[in-house]
This record gives C-alpha cells, sequence and structure tokens, in this order.
C-alpha cells in the first residue's frame, strides 16, 4: 500500500496530525493527494543536496504534471474545483521556489519523512493499546544551544550556496561580456560606444571582486560557526563518554547514541557541502582571475583549514559503543578470560561513507604497550578485520562490530597459565591494563583519513576466581583515573574519596538487585572501614580496599560475596526492601530493643561471605530482652530452600518443650505472612485415600535453644504427610539409658544440653509408620557423644503430621525436647540404617513399630548389631522415660 493511502486510513487523531501537517506547509494537501505515487518514488534526499541538477529537474516535472492533471477532461463539480486549486498551487509553487528548487526538495522530503513518523507512532499505539507513547527526556541547555546553533549554521549554509550561484552567474554574465566587448590590441579610445562597454565592463568587475569577497566571508563565518559547534558537541560527547564509563560500574545511565549521532552526521554534512563549495569556488578562479583576485590566496587556507575541522571531527566521532564484554558476564564489562569469547562494538557516529570505497576495520591489543617488568602480551584469535558495510536503513549507522574474539597469552620462557614469567613484575595479574584499539581506513569527498579510538582498558584473567578482584581494579580505575589509557594506573594506586566511593557501590547493588545502598547501608559500611563516621574528606586506600585483612577476606570480597548471594536468591526480597542488610549487632539491638516479642529483621553477616541471618528480639518476663540469631545462611543452603520458605517453617525447640516460630513480624512492624506471602513456595494439599509409592517431604528449619544460650545452631527438618491412621506409637517396657564412651576417656552424658561443641544442623523426616534423623553424624567412634532426650513420640509425630496435612507449614501444637544431632532411620519393613558422619554426636530414639521385628531386650535390632560390631554397648531410650 503506497504511504499516501496509509496515512488516509488511520484513526482520526492520526488523521489530525495530517492536516496539521499540511495546514502550514508549502506543499498543497491538494498537490500531495494528486501525485501521491510519483512523488513517492522519487529521491527528494539526492535532490536536495547542493549543486544538484537532480532538484531543478524534479521540480519542472511535477509542474509538467500538473499541467497534464489540470488539461485532462473534468467530470462534475469537485473536479472543478480541484482544477482550480491544483492551478494556484502551481503558481505559487512556481512563484517560490523558481530560483531555489533544491529547498523545494528540502520540503517535500522533510514531509514525507514526517509521515513516516505518524504511521510509526500510530502502528505503535495500536500494538501497546490505549498507553501513550514515552516522551523524549527534557534537553539540557546545552543540547539545546546545540539544536539553535546547528539550525542557524544550516541557514547559513543555504544563503552561502545562494550567494555562490548568485556569483557564478555574475561571472558568466561578466565572462560573456568580455569576450564580447572587450578587443584587447584595439585602440578605440575614441569610440564614445567602446568606452562606455569597457566601463561597464569595469563595474561589472568591480561587482564580481565584491561578490567573491562576501562569499568568501561568509564561507569564513560558516568555519567559525562550525568550530564553535564542534566545541559544543565535543563536550556533549565528554558527557556521553563519563555516561558510558559510570553504566558500565553499574550506573543507571543513559548510553544512547542516536542523538549525538544525528547531530554530528548533520554537522558533518554541513562540512562537506562547504567544502565542495571551496572547490567550486575554486575552480572560478580557472575561468575569470584578474589582479588581487581574492580567489588565489584564501579558498586554499579556508579548504586546509576545514580539512583539520572535519579530520577533528570525524577522528572524535570514532568511539566505542560497546565496551569488551563476556556473554557470561556482561553485568561486569571489561574483565576478559583467556580463551573465552567477547564481543565489542565501535561506532562512527559521522553516518556519510562512499559506497564505492572500502572501508576496512582492524581491531588491536596493547599497540604501544607500557614499559613495566613482566608485562603481559597477547593476541587476539579468529580475523582481526573487518569490512564496515553499512546498511540501507540510516538508523543502521556506520558500525564495526567484534564479536566471538578471543585471546592469548603470547608465553615466555618458563611461564605457565595464569603467571606473568621468569620476569615477574610489580602488578598482579589482576591489576594489569590493557587496552583494545580499532583503526578505521575512511574515505569520502576526496578525504581519507585513518580513525582510530580505544576501549576503556581491560583486565585479562585466566580463571574465573580471578573474576571478583579483578572488578574491583576495574571500579577502582574507573572511579579515580583521569587519563583513560592510564595502563600504569596501579603502579601506584592513589585513594578514593570516601563520597566517590559509597557511590560506586550503590551503583553496584543497583545494577545487581535493582536497589541500591541508602545512608543507613552507607554509614554502616563507612564505621567498618573507617571505624567512626567519615567526613567528605575521608579517603580509602586501595591495599584497604581490595587486600586480605585479619579477617581472612578482604573488604572487598565480603562485599562481593553479599552481591553474589543477591542476584541469585535475594533478589526481589532486597529489591522490596524486605532486607535491612548492613546492620552491625550494636545497631540491630537498638533497632529491636523496643519491639515486640518475634520482631526480626534480616541483615548480612560480617564473618561469613556471602551469608545472611535472621535477628528477633524476646522479652522475658523478668531482666533485659533477649537477641538471637541463627547460623548465617549461604548460597548452598538457599540453592534447597528459599529464604520465604526458611521464614515461614522455621521452628525453635524451647527449654519447655514447645517448637515454635519466633520469628513473627518483619522489622519495624509488618507481619510476617504479609511481608512474604507472595514468595513462598507452592504447596500442594496431599490426599490420605490417595495411595502413593513414596511420601511427599519438605525441608524447614529447626534450632535448639539450650539454657543460657544465646546463639545457636540451625536445624534442618524434613516432614513429610501421610495417612495419620498409620502413625501408631506403643510405649514399651521401660529400660534404662545407655551412654557411649568418648574415647578412651570416662563415660560423658551432658544433661540438659547439647553435647556437640559444634552444633550442626538437623534433618528430621517422618515416614510410614516410624520416623527418622537425617542428618549423617556417626564417624569416628571415638568422639561419639550421648544427649538425653526427652521426647512424647506419639504427641510429636501427630502434631507434626496434623501440622503439615493443614497447609499450614507452622508446627504450631507440636510438643518437643531437646533434640540432639544424631540420626536412626525406622522404615518400613523394619529397614534401620545408622549413617555415619565424623566427630558428631549421636543416639538411637527407640520406639515401638508394628512392622519391625522386636528383640527381647527392646533395643532395635540393626542398632544393636551396628554396636555391637562396633564393641560399643547399643544405645537405646524407652518412651516410657518420656515424660
Amino acid at each position: 500500500m503506497a504511504q499516501w493511502q496509509e496515512l488516509q486510513s488511520l484513526a482520526n487523531a492520526s488523521l489530525e496530525q495530517v492536516h496539521q501537517l499540511y495546514s502550514g506547509s508549502a506543499l498543497p494537501m491538494e498537490v500531495r493527494q494528486c501525485l501521491a505515487a510519483w512523488i513517492e518514488d522519487q529521491n527528494w534526499h539526492q535532490a536536495a543536496e547542493p549543486l544538484s541538477s537532480h532538484a531543478r529537474m524534479l521540480f519542472h516535472s511535477l509542474l509538467a504534471l500538473l499541467d497534464d492533471r489540470m488539461g485532462s477532461p473534468g467530470l462534475g463539480n469537485e473536479d472543478f474545483m480541484l482544477k482550480h486549486n491544483l492551478r494556484k498551487a502551481r503558481r505559487d509553487l512556481q512563484a517560490t521556489f523558481e530560483e531555489d528548487p533544491e529547498k523545494f526538495a528540502n520540503v517535500v522530503a522533510n514531509l514525507l519523512q514526517e509521515e513516516q513518523q505518524i504511521l510509526r507512532l500510530a502502528y505503535a499505539g495500536q500494538q501497546g493499546g490505549a498507553a501513550p507513547a514515552p516522551s523524549a527526556p527534557p534537553q539540557s541547555d546545552r543540547q539545546q544551544e546545540i539544536q539553535r546553533r546547528l539550525a542557524d549554521f544550516q541557514a547559513a549554509l543555504q544563503d552561502a550556496e545562494r550567494a555562490f550561484r548568485h556569483l557564478e552567474d555574475a561571472q558568466d554574465m561578466f565572462d560573456f561580456c568580455y569576450k564580447v566587448h572587450y578587443l584587447p590590441g584595439e585602440n578605440r579610445t575614441s569610440d564614445p560606444e567602446y568606452t562606455k562597454q569597457v566601463q561597464g565592463l569595469q563595474a561589472k568587475l568591480q561587482k564580481l571582486d565584491q561578490s567573491r569577497r562576501d562569499v568568501l566571508a561568509q564561507m569564513q563565518q560558516l568555519l567559525g560557526r562550525s568550530e564553535t559547534l564542534r566545541d559544543f558537541l565535543q563536550q556533549e560527547l565528554g558527557a556521553w563518554r563519563e555516561r558510558q564509563q559510570s553504566a558500565c560500574l553499574g550506573a543507571p545511565a543513559d548510553t544512547s547514541l542516536l542523538q549525538l549521532e544525528t547531530w554530528f552526521t548533520t554537522l558533518g554534512k554541513g562540512l562537506f557541502q562547504l567544502l565542495q563549495l571551496l572547490r567550486a569556488l575554486g575552480d572560478l578562479r580557472h575561468k575569470v582571475t584578474y589582479e588581487r583576485d581574492p580567489l588565489q590566496v584564501e579558498p586554499p587556507l579556508l579548504e586546509k583549514r576545514l580539512q583539520e575541522l572535519l579530520t577533528y571531527l570525524l577522528q572524535s566521532a570514532f568511539v566505542v559503543e560497546l565496551q569488551p564484554s563476556m556473554p557470561t558476564s556482561s553485568k561486569r564489562p571489561l574483565v576478559l578470560r583467556t580463551a573465552s569469547k567477547f564481543s565489542v562494538r565501535a561506532r562512527l557516529l559521522v553516518r556519510l561513507h562512499d559506497r564505492n570505497c572500502r572501508m576496512e576495520a582492524k581491531i588491536h591489543i596493547d599497540r604501544d604497550p607500557p614499559k613495566i617488568r613482566g608485562f603481559r602480551k597477547f593476541n587476539i584469535l579468529t580475523s582481526n578485520s573487518k569490512t564496515l558495510v553499512a546498511g540501507d536503513s540510516p538508523q543502521n549507522g556506520l558500525v564495526c562490530d567484534f564479536q566471538h574474539l578471543t585471546l592469548k597469552e603470547q608465553k615466555v620462557g618458563g611461564s605457565g597459565k595464569g603467571s606473568k614469567g621468569p620476569g615477574e613484575g610489580p602488578l598482579a595479574v589482576t591489576e594489569e591494563l590493557h587496552l583494545i584499539t580499532f583503526t578505521l581506513a575512511y574515505a569520502y569527498h576526496g578525504l581519507e583519513l585513518e580513525l582510530e579510538t580505544s576501549t576503556l582498558p581491560v583486565i585479562i584473567i585466566s580463571n574465573n576466581n580471578q573474576l571478583s578482584s579483578a572488578w574491583a581494579s576495574i571500579l577502582w580505575f574507573n572511579m579515580l583515573s583521569a587519563d583513560p589509557k592510564n595502563q600504569q594506573f596501579f603502579v601506584t594506586p592513589p585513594p578514593a574519596p570516601w563520597p566517590q566511593l559509597a557511590e560506586v557501590l550503590s551503583w553496584q547493588f543497583e545494577s545487581v538487585a535493582e536497589r541500591g545502598l541508602d545512608k543507613e547501608h552507607l554509614h554502616m559500611l563507612a564505621e567498618k572501614l573507617f571505624g567512626s563516621k567519615p567526613s567528605p574528606e575521608s579517603t580509602l586506600a586501595w591495599p584497604k580496599f581490595s587486600k586480605d585483612n585479619a579477617s581472612g577476606f578482604s573488604f572487598w570480597a565480603w562485599l562481593d560475596g553479599i552481591l553474589g548471594l543477591l542476584q541469585d536468591h535475594l533478589k526481589q526480597l532486597w529489591k522490596d526492601g524486605l532486607i535491612l542488610g548492613f546492620v552491625s549487632r550494636k545497631q540491630e539491638k537498638k533497632l529491636l530493643k523496643g519491639k515486640r516479642t518475634g520482631t526480626f529483621l534480616i541483615r548480612f553477616s560480617e564473618s561469613i561471605l556471602g551469608g545472611v541471618t535472621c535477628t528477633w528480639v524476646e522479652h522475658p518476663e523478668s531482666g533485659p530482652p533477649a537477641f538471637r540469631a541463627v547460623v548465617p545462611y549461604t548460597a548452598s543452603e538457599l540453592a534447597s530452600l528459599a529464604l520465604p520458605d526458611i521464614i515461614h517453617d522455621y521452628q525453635l525447640l524451647a527449654e519447655e518443650n514447645i517448637p515454635e516460630n519466633p520469628l513473627q513480624f518483619l522489622y519495624p512492624d509488618r507481619d510476617r505472612d504479609e511481608a512474604f506471602g507472595r514468595y513462598y513456595s507452592q504447596r500442594q494439599a496431599g490426599s490420605l485415600r490417595e495411595k502413593k509409592e513414596y511420601l511427599n517431604q519438605r525441608l524447614i528449619r529447626v534450632s535448639s535453644r539450650q539454657t543460657n544460650e544465646s546463639w545457636q545452631a540451625e536445624e534442618e527438618l524434613v516432614a513429610a504427610t501421610q495417612d495419620l491412621e498409620t502413625l501408631q506409637l506403643q510405649p514399651r517396657d521401660p529400660g534404662p539409658l545407655q551412654t557411649m564412651p568418648r574415647g578412651p576417656g570416662p563415660l560423658q552424658t551432658m544433661p540438659g544440653g547439647l553435647g556437640a561443641r559444634d552444633p550442626e544442623p538437623l534433618a528430621l523426616q517422618v515416614e510410614h509408620g516410624g520416623f527418622e534423623l537425617l542428618e549423617p553424624v556417626l564417624g569416628d567412634l571415638e568422639t561419639l557423644e550421648t544427649v538425653p532426650v526427652d521426647l512424647d513420640m506419639q504427641e510429636f509425630l501427630q502434631s507434626l503430621v496434623e501440622g503439615l496435612d493443614s497447609g499450614s507449614g507452622a508446627l504450631e501444637t507440636l510438643e518437643a525436647a531437646e533434640l540432639m544431632p544424631g540420626m536412626l532411620e525406622a522404615g518400613v519393613g523394619g529397614q534401620e540404617r545408622l549413617s555415619p558422619r565424623p566427630a558428631r554426636s549421636t543416639a538411637l530414639l527407640d520406639h515401638h513399630d508394628p512392622f519391625l521385628p522386636q528383640a527381647d531386650d527392646g533395643a532395635l535390632p540393626a542398632a544393636s548389631s551396628f554396636f555391637a560390631e562396633a564393641n560399643f554397648p547399643p544405645l537405646h531410650i524407652d518412651l516410657d522415660d518420656f515424660q
């Protein structure tokens, strides 16, 4: 469908835009309607170029077509009115554009482009519903000044072109008159007619000389305007480079080049038109010249100045659009790994090229390496050159897009992978900066240049373990270096001002989890780094940021571990503000002290890399409030059980043998389920009548709290839903509590508390016909300890299954005692297993199971045989011992 027909099929709102477009247009809508197909078939952009004969040809063709249309036989009154309007339009067009058909071609080209924009917006609105099109961001004062100056430059350039054409016409007239009327060598001074003709020629020459000087003055003025524009564009380009550098570090910044590309292309196009004018002006001298002719001296000087301006503009317009990055770590560009693919892209912002001339781009690494001892050298594998081909659409631009590149180190004698060889330099591998450079052979309108641009410095590693340290170096360099090509930056790295470092650290969290650091977070980090509240002049040295300290890891390694935990497991919770995050133990007590019992907060661990923990407050009947926390969860644990599920199902086995969930209210005072409800895992209700080969199970976290213990280890609970009718435990005859010796020493029992010095998580699984403690704990028999267990198994299991079958996930009615770390599996058919684990406590819980063969002494057969083989007396606890 033709473009004009598509416009007429749009909705009323879009049609109103078309009417507004043509209401004040130099091209009447009647002409557009009458010659729609012919107008759309012509190349009006090419005709609008200066000194183009195509514009005049198109203009006269349009007038001829209008004459034909008006001469055709009419059919009724409507056609009569159309002919009247067309006749008037033809007269107006001829009067306005007869002397300047290029201007008419420019008008038509702009109208067609505006029509295409109306079509695009209309179709985008249809696809996106009734949502309004996003508005363009407001322009800064400098951007508005660039727009204004570009418009003035284009208007002045058009004036210079018209002045040149008038000069050309005046010179042709003078040349004709000179050849016809002036007869050198003849003495005709007495002839008054001849004298009058010579005086007329002299006046024409004076006028021609003045016209030449006026045109030259206009061109000098245009050069001055373009140099000012160039300076403005350089400032805007510098601002874009800063935004790109910040975006590489994770800052939310607009790195689009579309506006800059439009400005650079407009100025470059104008300068090349001016260059053609200067060369055409020089050609006039070869036809007519005279003494003190300004065209003998000034055009070559102006052309040299213009070529220098074009060279500077083109060189600065060649930029790296996408910095080097690997697809596996796109959020951390500028860190490359040997033998791994990476991509990088450069763009020429001046969208002008000669399609008949081949433009080849090449890529290099360390063309001018620094003189640093032990500095590694690399080769770029795959092809390092590419022919730059622009797309048919102007939006594609002139792009050098290198993908699937790899690096290989040039080995020196005695060096190995990741080594710097025998000449070990002062820089670590993760502090060694390398530069990737593009070169482009550019040619257009007789101007041939080699353009060059470089990426920001990259760090090349050999394994993923170096990625974190390398990224710390990238942050430090781009935050502090004023010279983007300073490869010796880390020979003496400068300290970082705290306000600047704080902003960059906040960018890391915003990039990873879409929420930066607030003032409280930064205050805690500052106290961790400086020991007190920092001043605006506080600075941090590079070793204190990136090198290991007394805790065994660096500040950055600790922070990067948290970033990894957020990215993989806690992104949405952090984004929604459910994780308080950076809170010291002193501060968390201050925050929770005045809150009601069960109020908890989530913070990052300060002692474990990539750890997150929950701290809650309890108010006893007398005495100060108690603050408790669980051992921090790391990525390995959160991979199997999400933090919202842990919080929802968490159970604390208290001294009163009543399991409870102490996590009730998220700080400051938000109900737990209200805060985390939408993050809980979907759970299916089990059917008691459905027969399954395997029982369903899920993990929950359990901690045991002992007397006078503030910090206890976590324990895992795996619970299976099952038919309550199959859970029938019958007590046995009471039997003695047997203990197990620990090594060669005396028998040890630890009533009222856990025997292990390092409590570990406990996993409990309830199955058909019995229960089992799943965490393997028995290994080195010399380190075994015993722990008394006081538990009503009938009530324990029944309450457990009732809580699970209800789907609530909380065991509110569960009665339990101090569960010790141990494991016993009792399954259908009498299969039992006691699994080993080094240096952990263990105990056997004895209970009646109708599916198990009974021993005379009341002990479990498999457990007894195990301990008999190990030369230890069997350990059992009868249910009659439970109170």
